[in-house]
Order: structure tokens, then C-alpha cells, then sequence
């Protein structure tokens, strides 16, 4: 006959599985949200996924050659970090790695008074892009 003892450590165990996969879910469905932001002359956006680093990085760039709207001015692979401009838009992009496969993408663009909502436009775009080419569904954080 099994003691209570057994029960509790079952109990425990099974917790901790469920919490924990709870936990999991949670941060994915917040992952992938895209944040935009104003801050004075400069809008930023971005997005946390669920992939290794150097794969969001390479369909970054994938995005920005393959468009011709886009042009890059500056790149640096092992930095993961590029920019590139969007018309009269300056745009720069950075890939950050948060842990083996999740990456932080943050897109940053100074702006005229006027131009204020097209930067943060493109910078989402973008990422929406990159977003859809690692089969990612991303939505953007409405405020």
C-alpha cells in the first residue's frame, strides 16, 4: 500500500508540469506582440520571437534585399545589426539574442515632426515581414 508521502510527491510533480507549461504559453503569447513607441524625435518598435538569432537575423536582410523600397547603407553580420533607408526614411535594425532560440528585434528611426507615424509604420512593416517569412504570427500591441 502506498504511504501519503507517495501521493504528495505525485502531486508536486504533476504541479509543477502543469504551472510550468502554463508559464511557457504565456510568455510566447506576450513574445510575440509588437511594442511601438514614440520618444521625442525618435520612434522604436519591437518584437520578442520564439527563434534562434541568427535565423530571424538572415530573413532581416532576406526582407531588406528583396524589396526594392528598401535600400541597406550599413551592415554588420556579426553584430547582427543593419540600416537601411525606406524613401527619405533612416531606418536601423538590430537582432539581439535573449536565449537559444529567443531574439529580440528592435527597429529604431529618427523622424521630422511631420513624419512621425510613416517611420513607425515602416519599422512595423518590417518586422511583420520578417515576422511572416519564419512563419511567426505577430500582432501589433495596440495601446
Amino acid at each position: 500500500m502506498k504511504t501519503p508521502k507517495h501521493y504528495s510527491l505525485v502531486l508536486v510533480i504533476l504541479c509543477s508540469v502543469i504551472f510550468s507549461s502554463v508559464a511557457s504559453a504565456q510568455f510566447i503569447t506576450i513574445a510575440r506582440k509588437i511594442k511601438s513607441m514614440h520618444s521625442g524625435s525618435t520612434d522604436v518598435a519591437t518584437v520578442i520571437l520564439d527563434a534562434k538569432t541568427f535565423k530571424v537575423y538572415w530573413a532581416v536582410i532576406d526582407t531588406l534585399t528583396t524589396n526594392p523600397k528598401f535600400k541597406i547603407s550599413q551592415r554588420d553580420n556579426t553584430k547582427r545589426f543593419v540600416e537601411f533607408t525606406a524613401g527619405t526614411c533612416k531606418v536601423s535594425m538590430q537582432v539581439d539574442s535573449l536565449a537559444s532560440a529567443l531574439s529580440q528585434i528592435t527597429v529604431s528611426s529618427a523622424h521630422a515632426d511631420n513624419a512621425e507615424k510613416q517611420t513607425t509604420d515602416i519599422a512595423v512593416d518590417v518586422i511583420q515581414t520578417v515576422c511572416q517569412k519564419l512563419g511567426i504570427k505577430c500582432t501589433q500591441d495596440k495601446k
